[in-house]
């Protein structure tokens, strides 16, 4: 008869406490989220985060560096469900007649809409604390910023490789490179949802559109200036 190895108790404490302290860690990430969604980046203090949380200062420095490590653990959040978005556009590529950057840039519009929140999250890391250029490597892995990085670079790689392969079946025509056109195409992209979502609750009576609409017009363009 077999009998079941028992672990140490001190190797269940540990766990205990691991489990714990992860507890805590995504306790005070749905706070400070709920805190950045309402109040943004700069309006949003560690003084505001401990007073919500219930917690001094100093306890939440036990978890998070600072406040752009508390802003980080955010955005992984927006920056996995934004990559989840484009990851099911490509897929959806397969049963449909359209460019594959067409279909990723429908997937902007709709995450941008549908989650208006995390596009501004999104956008601020964008802006303030994204690494364009890796002079010096983030070492580590475990941090938020480097999963952000990270995450970061894997959808820009999808979005890079959907055009690849527009590009190899001829369906676009340029002498960028396709990360080149990648980043032309993802500035134009942020620039339009950023007036669509300032301009959302009276878009249509202002401008005699709808915002899907211009959209689509917008991609239209896009393609033809491509061909």
């Amino acid at each position: 008869m077999e009998t079941t190895k028992r672990k140490p108790r001190a190797a269940k404490s540990d766990e205990r406490k691991a489990w714990e302290r992860e507890q805590r860690i995504n306790r005070l990430v749905d706070i400070v989220q709920e805190l950045f969604f309402t109040h943004g980046y700069d309006g949003t203090t560690v003084e505001d985060i401990a007073r919500a949380a219930g917690y001094t200062k100093r306890s939440i420095y036990l978890y998070f560096k600072d406040r752009d490590d508390l802003f980080l653990a955010v955005a992984q959040r927006s920056l996995t469900l934004f990559k989840q978005t484009i990851e099911e556009s490509i897929i959806q590529k397969k049963d449909s007649n359209d460019l594959r950057i067409i279909n990723v840039g429908r997937a902007f519009y709709r995450f941008s809409l549908e989650h208006p929140e995390h596009f501004n999250i999104l956008m601020t890391y964008e802006t303030r604390l994204h690494r364009y250029y890796n002079r010096d490597k983030i070492t580590d892995d475990d941090s938020f910023q480097y999963q952000c990085q990270a995450l970061s670079g894997e959808y820009g790689n999808l979005v890079t490789s959907a055009i690849e392969e527009d590009i190899k079946n001829g369906h676009i025509k340029t002498n960028l490179t396709a990360r080149q056109l990648m980043l032309l195409l993802w500035g134009q992209i942020f620039g339009i949802m950023q007036i669509i979502l300032m301009r959302k609750a009276s878009f249509h009576e202002a401008y005699g559109i709808k915002p899907e609409l211009l959209f689509e017009e917008f991609l239209t363009m896009a393609v033809k200036s491509m061909h």
